[in-house]
């Protein structure tokens, strides 16, 4: 097993472990790997939606069937991801997955199947790192405050371009799941490490604090996220694999590649 490093605050590319077939010790180092990066990449990774899901399940107890994404009919706990010809995706967001949740998610395992030639990269940046360089005053600010968080989607997109049954489900799920508040501040429960838990997506406001101010404070910080000294950008390849850490990231899918086919499956460890 060779670790590369990608950037010193987040992702590392792991060579020579077929995670698939490895044992519990390799499967340990990759663990703590991911543990300590954040998001490990791994390429020529080759198996089916049921090997899949057993290797998400290693890394803790999975989600049921997606509320909105469309799965694989033969393990529907594999949701497809997917941009055919005359489908191009919509608008992208900044985002940590499912924090519209009270309990979001551990984890995400995304596989490629097969991808454009060029673009359709996403973007990782560590949440844990911006919380470090914060200026002191401002870290005991967030500690003392929460946000809310709600299921946002398709805001300002015109209602005649949800065409997709998953996007209507979104819009379902939406009206069925009420705001949730989270700390800004969370406490990394596996490393210890402080995480500035927000993301542009899905959190909605500062709770306690009148909204000019709560939306500039939001602002800069999400500004900080899209600094490049805090990211790592992956190139996908057919057979890639991408797994990351949700407690302490937020991601960016970008959509540069027009309808070009582009078919990944994910799989989500709660």
């Amino acid at each position: 097993m060779k670790i590369e490093l990608l950037t010193p605050h987040i992702g590392a590319l792991i060579h020579n472990v077929d995670l698939a077939t490895c044992d519990d010790h390799t499967f340990n180092m990759v663990y703590q790997t991911w543990l300590k990066h954040q998001v490990i990449f791994m390429r020529e990774q080759v198996f089916s939606p049921q090997q899949h899901l057993a290797i998400a399940a290693r890394f803790g107890a999975l989600e049921s069937v997606h509320p909105f994404f469309p799965h694989v009919a033969s393990a529907p706990q594999v949701s497809v991801i997917e941009t055919v010809k005359g489908k191009p995706p919509l608008e992208s967001f900044w985002h940590t997955d499912h924090t519209w949740r009270q309990q979001p998610s551990k984890a995400s395992v995304l596989h490629a199947q097969h991808v454009p030639t060029c673009g359709g990269d996403t973007i990782w940046c560590s949440m844990t790192a911006i919380f470090r360089d914060l200026p002191e005053q401002d870290k005991v600010l967030l500690r003392a405050l929460s946000a809310m968080h709600a299921l946002f989607a398709f805001d300002g997109i015109e209602s005649s371009e949800i065409t997709e049954d998953w996007q209507k489900d979104v819009i379902a799920v939406s009206a069925e799941n009420p705001p949730v508040s989270h700390p800004v501040i969370t406490r990394h429960p596996e490393t210890g490490e402080e995480i500035l838990f927000i993301n542009e997506q899905f959190t909605r406001y500062i709770i306690g604090m009148n909204r000019d101010d709560s939306n500039t404070l939001l602002a800069k910080l999400f500004a900080m996220a899209r600094q490049p000294e805090y990211q790592v950008r992956f190139k996908w390849q057919a057979h890639s694999l991408a797994i990351w850490d949700n407690r302490c990231t937020q991601h960016y899918a970008v959509i540069d590649y027009a309808d070009n086919p582009r078919k990944l499956h994910r799989v989500t460890v709660v």
